[in-house]
């Protein structure tokens, strides 16, 4: 005799139910490691980011401070002279 679907239903619930709740716990983990590679791609992009500002900041500091230098040699004729002999091999034309 041919059991029917309704008969095999029967018999089997216990496993089938057993399979869903087993795929739905399968699924969350998937998405729970999905999420959290995802924030942690998020994490290291903003790290990232911030290492480039500071960067960035530090670049625009030395900066003005190269400008600040090389307007005080320009206008200053004792730090020019000493600017001058520092870097001179010819200490005589520094005058």
């Amino acid at each position: 005799m041919i059991p029917t679907a309704l008969a095999l239903l029967r018999r089997f619930w216990p496993a089938l139910a057993a399979g869903g709740v087993l795929l739905l716990i399968l699924l969350l983990v998937r998405c729970s490691d999905r999420a959290q590679d995802s924030a942690v791609d998020q994490a290291r992009d903003a790290g990232a980011s911030e290492v480039r500002e500071q960067a960035a900041t530090e670049t625009l500091n030395r900066t003005l401070e190269a400008i600040n230098a090389e307007e005080a040699v320009r206008h200053n004729p004792a730090v020019r002279n000493a600017a001058c002999l520092r870097h001179s091999r010819t200490p005589e034309n520094c005058d």
